[in-house]
Parts: structure tokens; sequence; C-alpha cells
């Protein structure tokens, strides 16, 4: 396992939140919210100095909401400084992403931090989303 993905796996382990290990730089990471769920995985690059956030599994999105989905998207884009959505059109769910500078010494509480600020961005836009799908 990669030094970074270790490190943040034996940290959420100390806050109660289990990771599971995908790969040697790849951890998935399950977590609850008001309203739904949404699953976080972490890729780390090969020199433990960046991880990529993809918040997948708590929106589906029938083709026939795309357009006012994409308002949505657009406005939760420009009002979320770290986190973007992404409309995946080929699975029909929004994506949430982040990419962030870590330290080695320091990457498991940054990465819990980073996970609680994708999960609170998600929670607080998805009454948006969900709004614009079943209008």
């Amino acid at each position: 396992m990669g030094m970074a993905a270790k490190m943040v796996a034996q940290f959420f382990e100390g806050q109660n939140t289990k990771a599971q290990e995908l790969e040697e730089t790849l951890l998935r990471i399950g977590w609850n919210f008001e309203g739904g769920s949404i699953t976080i995985f972490f890729q780390f690059d090969e020199e433990d100095a960046h991880v990529h956030l993809e918040g997948l599994d708590f929106i589906k999105v029938p083709e026939d909401k795309f357009d006012a989905v994409y308002k949505v998207l657009n406005e939760c884009n420009d009002d979320y400084n770290h986190i973007k959505f992404v409309l995946d059109t080929e699975h029909g769910e929004l994506n949430a992403r982040d990419d962030d500078v870590i330290q080695l010494d320091s990457c498991g509480p940054e990465c819990f931090e980073l996970m609680l600020r994708m999960v609170k961005v998600v929670e607080d836009a998805y009454p948006r989303f969900m709004k614009a799908i079943w209008a």
C-alpha cells in the first residue's frame, strides 16, 4: 500500500471510520448524510503529495432530467469552492470531485477533513438536485 493511503487508513480507523483498501493507492469509504449516503474514493499519487477524491452513488439522474440538473450543477459549482459536481451521462449519476495537495506527515487529518467537507457540501446541495429531478 502507498504510504499516504496506509497512513490515511490508519487515521480513519482511529476515527471509527473504516477505509477499504482497493489498490495500493486507492481507498473507499461509505458515509451517510441526512437524506442519503455517498461512497468516497481516495486516489493518491505515486509521490504521496496529491489526493483525488471522487464521491459517487448519492444521486441517480434520469436521462430526461439532465437539462434540469445541469442548471443546478452549474449553480452549485459556482457556490462551492472546493467540491465540483459532474454529471456522468453514461451512468446517469452525479459525481462530486476534489483534488488537493497533502503532506505525508499530516495526510490522515487532512484527508479526513477533505472527506467531511465533501459530505457537507453534498448534503447541502442534495435537496437542490432532488428538487430539479422531481420538479
